[in-house]
């Protein structure tokens, strides 16, 4: 990793991009791997690592050992992940009632607050609206226009949420265990799309 101007100012690092950084062909993959890579001091929380890790084999169907060894690889480089403990819980669960924000989201935000970083990079539109409520410059290297692209990549390769999704993990856990039951769900459920 090289060193930046920003080698001395601690920054929180959020879920979505480490997913994004971790992806192979997806349009803010080599963005965020880069972004990543360019600053220095990073820290996440051991809650944000499992996180990526539900995000990448829920919705982009890595493989579950994939994810694990590449999430492994991604906290053995230079970035300080925190543990979360009783009082971090107890104080994040009260900051998540404050700012209504999701509980992984106020243990990080708790816990940059308590390293002394005053970045938080992220692309979650709530958390960077609630950024400065605590004193944290929101940072992201995603862009309108690559924004755009995600949003197409993902509506061409992703189910869509809820219920469509649930059917395509079930069918491909089948075909990878029962192909001909996976064959039978898939025609029953209309590809995916309800119930059989």
């Amino acid at each position: 990793m090289s060193l930046s101007s920003d080698q001395f100012v601690p920054r929180g690092l959020d879920a979505m991009l480490i997913v994004y950084s971790l992806l192979d062909n997806h349009p803010a993959s080599s963005v965020c791997e880069s972004f990543i890579r360019e600053h220095t001091r990073w820290l996440t929380t051991t809650l944000t690592l499992l996180e990526a890790k539900a995000i990448l084999t829920k919705v982009y169907t890595v493989e579950a050992d994939l994810a694990s060894q590449q999430l492994s690889q991604f906290s053995a480089g230079p970035i300080d992940i925190i543990a979360v403990d009783l009082p971090m819980t107890l104080a994040a669960m009260s900051i998540a009632d404050t700012l209504k924000i999701d509980i992984t989201d106020a243990v990080l935000v708790q816990a940059a607050c308590t390293r002394g970083a005053n970045i938080l990079a992220t692309e979650d539109r709530k958390l960077i609206q609630v950024c400065s409520q605590v004193n944290l410059t929101p940072e992201t290297p995603i862009d309108d226009s690559l924004r755009k692209q995600m949003v197409n990549w993902e509506a061409k390769n992703l189910s869509q949420k809820g219920l469509p999704r649930i059917l395509r993990r079930i069918h491909q856990w089948l075909h990878h265990n029962h192909q001909q039951v996976a064959e039978d769900f898939w025609s029953q459920t209309g590809g995916g799309s309800h119930l059989p």
